[in-house]
C-alpha cells in the first residue's frame, strides 16, 4: 500500500518545480524574487524522499545487488532518454545551437550538471536543464546498490561519514573536473542518506501534527540561507534535510515510537533563524519577513481547517490529487523543462503561454507513464512462468532473513 502522503508531497514537488520554471522562463521575464528557490526547495524534497521510498520498498521485498540495478534503470532510464531526445528537438524548433558532441554524450551517460552553477564533466542541455538531479539520482542508486547484503547499515554509515566529509570538500575544491564531480555526488548525497535514515529509525521518534506544521514552516527560510556563493549548497541541503525529517517520518503515518519532537525544541533554532536571516540580510527583508512567519502561518491555517471540520475533506483531497501527481511526478519533471523552453520561445503573450504549457506537459507525460513505461516494464520483466515457483520461494525466503527487517 503506498503512503498517501508521501505521494502527495511528491506530487506536490513536482508542481512546484514546474511553476518555478514557468515562471522562470516566463516570456516578460520571471515576475518575482520571493520564489526563487521553490524549485530546489522541491529539488531537496525529492531527494530525501528518494532515499526513503528505496528503504522502505527495500525492507519490503529485498533485491540483489543486480535486480536493484535492473530495477532502477529500468524506472528512470529510459524516460530520460526520452526527455534528452526531446531536448535535442526543442533546439531544432526554436533554432537553437546544438551542445557539443562531449555534452551530449555526457547527457546521456548521465554525468551532466548545470553549466552555470557546476559544469563539471559535461554541461546539461538548455532545453532540459533539471537532467543534472537525475544524473546525481542514478549515482545515488548505485552507490546504495553496492551496501546491498551483508553488513548493510555499516557500508551505509560509511557512506554517511564520507558523505559529510565531502562536504567542505566541495567548497575547498573548486575546479571543474571529474573529480569535483564524484566529490559533489558524495557531498549531495548526505541528504539521500537522511531520508534512508528517516525510514531506518521511525520508530526512534516521531512528532504531532502542529509541530510537524511548524517544522515544515522552518524549511523555506533554511533553504535562502547563504553559507556560500555557491547557489546549490549541499551543506545547506543537509541542514535543511535534518529539519524535515519530522516531517518526513510524519509522512509515513506510522503509529508514535519512540522520543517525542515537542514543538518547544524547534522554536529556539526557528528563532535563531530568524535573528541570522534578519542580521545578515542575504534576501531582501520583505522576503524575510514572510519565510520567518511561515511556521506560525500554517499552524493557523490547519487551526482554522479544525475548526472549520474540514480535516477530512483536506484528507480526500490529497488521497485523490496525490494519487495522479504521485504517478506522474517522474515523467512531469522528466518532460516539462523542454515544453516551457520552446513555448517561451515561440510565444510572447504570457496568458497564452501559460495556458498552453500545462496541457503540453499533461500529455506528454501522460504517454510516458502509460505507454512508454509499460512497455519497458514488459520488456525487462517478463511474466514469471510456473517453473519458476522454486525461484518465488528463495526470494521470500531472502525477505524474512534480510538484515535491513532486524530492528
Amino acid at each position: 500500500m503506498k503512503k498517501i502522503y508521501l505521494e502527495f508531497f511528491r506530487g506536490a514537488a513536482t508542481i512546484f518545480i514546474i511553476g518555478w520554471h514557468m515562471a522562470f522562463l516566463a516570456p516578460t521575464g520571471h515576475p518575482t524574487h520571493l520564489t526563487a528557490y521553490w524549485g530546489t526547495d522541491a529539488l531537496i524534497i525529492f531527494f530525501m524522499l528518494s532515499g526513503l521510498v528505496i528503504n522502505l520498498s527495500e525492507s519490503r521485498r529485498p533485491k540483489t545487488f543486480t535486480a536493484f540495478i535492473s530495477n532502477r534503470f529500468g524506472r528512470i532510464y529510459p524516460q530520460f532518454v526520452i526527455g534528452l531526445l526531446l531536448a535535442i528537438a526543442a533546439l531544432y524548433i526554436t533554432h537553437a545551437a546544438l551542445p557539443p558532441v562531449k555534452d551530449i554524450i555526457g547527457n546521456f551517460l548521465m554525468v551532466s550538471t548545470m553549466k552555470d552553477y557546476m559544469g563539471y564533466v559535461s554541461t546539461s542541455i538548455q532545453s532540459n536543464l533539471p537532467v543534472w538531479s537525475l544524473s546525481f539520482e542514478m549515482a545515488f542508486y548505485i552507490l546504495f546498490a553496492f551496501t546491498i547484503g551483508r553488513h548493510q547499515q555499516k557500508k551505509m554509515f560509511a557512506w554517511l561519514l564520507l558523505s559529510l566529509a565531502a562536504i567542505p570538500l566541495f567548497f575547498i575544491h573548486t575546479q571543474r573536473d571529474a573529480l569535483t564531480h564524484i566529490i559533489a555526488i558524495f557531498a549531495f548525497s548526505a541528504t539521500w542518506i537522511t531520508g534512508y535514515y528517516v525510514y531506518q529509525y521511525y520508530n526512534r521518534f516521531y512528532i504531532e501534527k502542529y509541530a510537524v506544521l511548524f517544522s515544515l514552516g522552518i524549511l523555506p527560510l533554511i533553504s535562502r540561507m547563504q553559507f556560500s556563493p555557491n547557489f546549490y549548497d549541499p551543506l545547506k541541503y543537509f541542514i535543511f534535510a535534518i529539519f524535515a525529517a519530522p516531517f518526513l517520518r510524519y509522512c509515513l503515518q506510522l503509529p508514535p515510537s519512540g522520543k517525542k519532537i515537542k514543538l518547544s525544541y524547534l522554536v529556539i533554532p526557528h528563532t535563531l533563524l530568524v535573528i541570522g536571516a534578519l542580521t545578515i540580510r542575504y534576501m531582501p527583508l520583505k522576503n524575510t519577513i514572510v519565510y520567518s512567519t511561515l511556521p506560525y502561518v500554517y499552524m493557523g491555517i490547519f487551526y482554522v481547517i479544525e475548526k472549520l471540520n474540514l480535516k477530512e475533506g483536506l484528507k480526500s483531497f490529497m488521497h485523490n490529487t496525490g494519487t495522479v501527481t504521485g504517478k506522474y511526478s517522474y515523467s512531469l519533471y522528466i518532460s516539462h523543462y523542454t515544453v516551457v523552453f520552446v513555448l517561451s520561445k515561440l510565444i510572447h503573450q504570457v496568458w497564452l503561454y501559460a495556458l498552453l504549457c500545462l496541457p503540453f506537459i499533461a500529455i506528454i507525460a501522460y504517454g510516458l507513464e502509460n505507454w512508454v513505461q509499460p512497455a519497458v516494464n514488459r520488456l525487462l520483466k517478463p511474466e514469471v512462468r510456473p517453473d519458476a515457483s522454486l525461484k518465488d520461494k528463495t526470494v521470500r525466503a531472502d525477505f524474512i532473513t534480510h538484515p535491513s527487517l532486524g530492528r
